[in-house]
């Protein structure tokens, strides 16, 4: 009974911070609950601030390191500024450190407030808006495709996902997959296969006149052809098409009136690392001489390399190494949804 009181308080403080319903209704709140932890500052038996811990795992050269997920951070207006997120953070942090959790992304309301924990502003999503009748047309293949639910489909999604050029960004655990597109949102789903197998997909959504593309991989030339042919044999039901994805996609080259577009790059999510030697044993010591100070975590407090040291707080360590990361690759899947966190 006491679980189920505390389930609903959480609930009410959500609703009551973000003046408005959770995404995905009262159901998708208590979904998220089942695997994640919530942080909780009570005064007089009173729930009065929260954050919630989203345990994830990212890719990273080949490997995969474990990543928290923060959201939900919520105070009643009464109780704000006493101090109470600050410990709740510091304690979420040093809590993950102690599981050997790498890195932590958020998505925040504001860049200064998370400076404070160590988080810092590391990439960006770009968004793709043009006439639906401008859509590139795609062509026919010998593969096929074909709508799916997502527990028709989840199998082959995972196995393309996870074949993607994902550095960076979450491998999905199939909770993760029901909670994101069973519970928050329920999109639609297809899949193109070629000689059996798997080779791309597509997740989208209809919103009033708008074809909404939320993710698209395609594994090979032939499978792009293939979604855009499918999405475009939409667009006489659509005005326009949409599409939020990572800055380093190049759709405008595909686009045969690129003029037609409309093309926005946001800055979006923060990231900081948490446990330092766990994320230094799979991506190796920095390339330049760096101190590196971590108010959170003293633990993660060093120097690098040879020379006269940089001084960097963790976040800004986090940025360097991210950004530097992704420049240096060709193409890059951030495969989260980049709405995922808007909501948390």
């Amino acid at each position: 009974m006491r679980i189920q009181k505390n389930r609903n308080e959480l609930l009410e403080l959500a609703k009551y911070a973000f003046h408005k319903p959770v995404t995905g209704g009262d159901e998708a709140f208590f979904a998220l609950l089942e695997f994640a932890k919530a942080y909780q500052h009570m005064e007089e038996n009173q729930l009065t601030s929260m954050v919630i811990d989203i345990p994830f795992d990212v890719f990273w050269k080949n490997e995969k390191l474990k990543m928290s997920g923060i959201g939900y951070v919520a105070s009643y207006p009464e109780f704000r500024g006493n101090g109470a997120i600050r410990n709740l953070m510091t304690k979420l942090l040093q809590d993950e450190y102690k599981k050997g959790t790498a890195l932590s992304y958020l998505a925040p309301f504001s860049y200064t407030f998370y400076e404070k924990f160590g988080y810092a502003y590391s990439f960006d999503r770009k968004v793709y808006e043009l006439p639906a009748e401008n859509f590139p047309s795609g062509r026919k293949t010998d593969g096929k495709i074909r709508r799916v639910t997502l527990a028709e489909g989840l199998e082959q999604l995972e196995l393309i996902h996870s074949q993607a050029e994902n550095e960076g960004s979450m491998s999905r655990a199939p909770h993760v997959w029901e909670y994101y597109f069973h519970y928050k949102s329920k999109p639609n789903f297809a899949i193109y296969e070629e000689n059996g197998r798997p080779m791309g997909y597509l997740i989208y959504e209809f919103k009033g006149s708008t074809f909404v593309i939320r993710e698209l991989i395609s594994l090979s030339k032939n499978a792009k052809d293939a979604i855009y042919r499918f999405i475009a044999s939409h667009a006489s039901g659509f005005d326009k098409m949409s599409w939020v994805t990572t800055p380093r996609e190049r759709f405008e080259y595909d686009v045969q009136e690129p003029a037609a577009l409309t093309i926005t790059q946001e800055p979006y999510m923060m990231a900081r690392i948490i446990n330092l030697d766990e994320f230094i044993k799979v991506n190796g010591e920095p390339d330049f001489a760096v101190e590196i100070i971590d108010e959170q975590i003293p633990e993660n407090n060093r120097i690098f390399g040879s020379g006269q040291p940089v001084k960097m707080t963790i976040g800004a360590f986090t940025a360097e190494i991210l950004r530097k990361k992704w420049s240096n690759l060709t193409r890059v899947f951030l495969n989260f949804d980049y709405r995922m966190f808007n909501s948390l």
